[in-house]
């Protein structure tokens, strides 16, 4: 009785574990020579990607949430402000969202010569509660699309129309402060 009171107990334990993130490649949205203009430092972003992570990971380290996977976009202005969007399916909550975008934009951008760059970060929220009938986990996928696209970026094509160039579509869609 006792082994079968302990199996149970693990059993429910493993299942109350908090959700897992993952972080997959970076996406950059203007060509290379286009950031080598911005005297955009690889190191620089790589350090500042690794913070943004890293803050989401801590902020949601206790959440209990949905399997979902897509793309953390983020923008950095010359004048330091950052932005940032969400592109996940399915779509989150509004509190998990408000969450991620609120630790996302905690860390000090890295510096921008001029204008804004702008990259994305494959996600994926891996919930404890993904299991077969058999209790094997299914792992999550990580997103098969290739380009990130924002649904508060949709409006935004809409009204100046559809344009290729992403800074014009990033300041149209810069939510106020």
């Amino acid at each position: 009785m006792k082994l079968l009171l302990a199996s149970v107990l693990l059993t429910c334990a493993a299942l109350a574990q908090a959700a897992e993130v993952r972080f997959g490649q970076l996406y950059f949205f203007q060509p290379e020579d286009v950031l080598q203009a911005k005297q955009i430092k690889n190191d620089e972003i790589a350090r500042y990607s690794n913070k943004v992570q890293s803050f989401i990971w801590k902020a949601l380290k206790k959440a209990n949430l949905d399997t979902a996977s897509g793309y953390l976009v983020m923008a950095v202005r010359d004048d330091g402000k950052t932005a940032a969007w969400l592109d996940m399916e399915p779509v989150l909550s509004e509190s998990v969202e408000s969450d991620i975008l609120t630790a996302a934009k905690k860390i000090q951008a890295f510096s921008v010569a001029r204008g804004t760059v702008v990259f994305a970060i494959k996600m994926t929220l891996e919930s404890p509660k993904w299991y077969d009938l058999q209790f094997n986990k299914v792992p999550p996928q990580q997103t098969t699309r290739q380009k990130p696209a924002p649904q508060a970026w949709d409006d935004v094509i809409k009204k100046i129309g559809n344009t290729d160039n992403i800074e014009d579509i990033v300041n149209a869609a810069w939510p106020e402060e």
